[in-house]
């Protein structure tokens, strides 16, 4: 996987729907989240459980209502945004620190990514992570 460098400037949005997908939260905290999203104007917002890695990412994005459990599977608390301009990029990530939850991993999904199962991304982010992590020691 490789770093695209997003124009934060750029206020133009992709064809697709403004979404964000988030894995990883307990229930309180996913309360949080979708309050958050709500003040971004984020009407799609998706709570990925367990039941749910093993599908793409296009097909958790096609989906209206999910059921907001827990998930565990995975050792990872991540936000997954779609759609979004450079813009409203950075002021969502800008934000995020006045939830006071604790960062999660970030990642916007890509045409490659699209495709993967979301297990896939997570299981890939969860090593760039690492290395990124190791990189600054």
């Amino acid at each position: 996987m490789s770093f695209q460098k997003i124009d934060l400037e750029d206020k133009t949005r992709s064809a697709d729907r403004i979404s964000v997908m988030v894995y990883g939260y307990d229930e309180n905290e996913i309360k949080i989240l979708k309050a958050y999203c709500d003040e971004h104007l984020i009407e799609h917002f998706i709570p990925v459980n367990d039941a749910m890695i093993d599908m793409s990412l296009e097909g958790i994005l096609k989906l209206d209502q999910t059921e907001a459990s827990p998930a565990q599977s995975l050792p990872a608390k991540a936000v997954i945004m779609n759609g979004f301009s450079g813009s409203d990029l950075q002021a969502f990530l800008r934000g995020f620190k006045n939830t006071g939850l604790e960062r999660p991993i970030f990642a916007t999904v890509t045409p490659v990514s699209k495709v993967w199962p979301f297990k896939l991304l997570i299981n890939e982010l969860i090593k760039e992570h690492e290395m990124m992590k190791n990189r600054t020691k």
